[in-house]
């Protein structure tokens, strides 16, 4: 598994493990408190010496958490199914259907159960949560997303969060965003400075991706008043490679809001147009000279595909790692540019802390239920400093090559490793239902008889 850097709220053990058991470890509680302890001595010490993928966690590492390993895909091993198989652990999708992540968990033992079923371990989805599928959770039940996540992801609201940020903490700090509007509220506002700086702009929806909708202007008439959109200054001096733009696609997970957890994952996809890049803006309408999005790049004839996962700087599609390694050969400071990228992450998501961590507390009935996984786009200018395009609330995992497969299935399962899923076998939440109803009765006619 390759490895992830973490940047750490102040509670955190930084144990490099994060898993829901851990957060609650200060609680005042007893041992038999949580409902997905292992109850029997001997069944809980079996599986130390025999499984593969298994950690004990909590207190008094009574809390079995599994372990994710991609070589389940890579290599089509199947010794890493007996821990799943063992706790008859579950997974379910809803509004979406992922092929990698469906693999991975079959590969681990899961089994899939129906959308609307309550007896699961993960929920892996693609759309913003709505509260009653947050409250009905238990503590051993994780979903992929944080209520209000909307803050981040959202063009239109990412801008305004980071306004509000250079506001309050000085826009030095917070810089890496291009000056933006967002109309037609603030179209008058963007004339007035369209007067002083020409352009050329970028034009955005403030919900969409794939680079659907996009273009660029070089006047405010020809901005589109009857949708809502986000228009920011083009940067028209990106750091090209041969010629042509590229942009980054970084993983970043959050485990937990309160305090803040984010793991930057060290490996990523570097994504390069297919026409090369020119300054003037005579080709102002080129999309695949200007836009990066594979989604748009790959219908170019132009585009060239990579089919070997061990080349990864060869076509339209490199690792980040080889990116960064031929920016090395050529005299750049690539260390630098890794922590000058950490810091703009960390800033980013630091902008929405207060209001996700609120809308936590508002509807998450366990501090461990929420995880997430946003995809950070990020493109360089030539001196070598990030700017934050946009941030994806469910990035892409389509796997459309093999480098996107060895990629991928390495950081999910880094992903789900850090976001704690225990070993819990979730029928045991009806039969605990069923036992509870049935002693509420019993005391009911006690005291009747009484």
């Amino acid at each position: 598994m390759a490895a992830v850097r973490e940047s750490r709220g102040p509670d955190s053990d930084g144990n490099g493990s994060l898993t829901p058991s851990e957060q609650s470890d200060n609680d005042d509680r007893s041992e038999h408190d949580s409902d997905y302890e292992t109850e029997d001595e001997d069944e809980r010490l079996e599986p130390r010496g025999k499984a593969l993928n298994i950690q004990w966690t909590g207190y008094g590492k009574r809390v079995p958490v599994i372990l994710f390993n991609a070589e389940t895909i890579l290599n089509r091993r199947t010794d890493f199914k007996t821990v799943g198989e063992r706790y008859h652990l579950a997974f379910k999708f809803a509004s979406t259907d992922c092929k990698i992540v469906r693999n991975i968990l079959l590969s681990h033992g899961f089994h899939e159960v129906h959308p609307n079923s309550t007896e699961y371990n993960l929920i892996w989805s693609n759309s913003h949560l709505k509260p009653f599928t947050l409250r009905t959770m238990s503590e051993f039940q994780k979903i992929n997303h944080f209520p209000r996540s909307y803050e981040l992801t959202r063009k239109d609201r990412l801008f305004k969060n980071i306004q509000r940020m250079q506001q309050t903490k000085g826009y030095k700090h917070f810089d890496f965003i291009p000056q933006s509007f967002v109309l037609p509220g603030d179209y008058q506002d963007f004339c007035s400075t369209y007067i002083k700086d020409k352009g050329p702009y970028i034009v955005k929806p403030v919900a969409s991706s794939r680079g659907r909708g996009v273009f660029l202007i070089n006047h405010p008439d020809q901005v589109p008043l009857d949708e809502n959109v986000i228009v920011s200054k083009y940067i028209s001096s990106p750091l090209v490679i041969d010629g042509f733009k590229f942009d980054m696609r970084i993983y970043v997970a959050v485990t937990s809001y309160d305090p803040l957890v984010i793991y930057l994952y060290e490996e990523g996809l570097t994504r390069f147009a297919t026409v090369k890049y020119e300054k003037n803006m005579k080709h102002m309408r080129n999309q695949c000279m200007h836009l990066t999005n594979y989604s748009v790049n790959k219908r170019s004839q132009d585009y060239v595909k990579n089919d070997d996962p061990d080349v990864e700087d060869y076509g339209n599609k490199w690792s980040m790692g080889a990116m960064l390694r031929y920016l090395r050969s050529e005299g750049k400071d690539t260390a630098a540019l890794m922590m000058r990228i950490e810091d703009v992450v960390i800033k980013t998501i630091l902008s929405v802390e207060s209001s996700v961590a609120t809308a936590c507390k508002m509807f998450q009935p366990f501090r461990g239920n929420c995880f997430e996984l946003y995809g950070f786009d990020i493109l360089l200018d030539e001196t070598l400093k990030p700017w934050v395009l946009e941030v994806n609330l469910s990035p892409s995992l389509a796997c459309d090559s093999p480098l996107d497969l060895k990629i991928k299935s390495n950081m999910l399962c880094d992903l789900l490793s850090l976001a704690g899923v225990i070993c819990h076998d979730p029928l045991m939440r009806s039969r605990q239902q069923v036992s509870k109803q049935a002693a509420e009765i019993t005391v009911k006619l006690k005291s009747k008889l009484k």
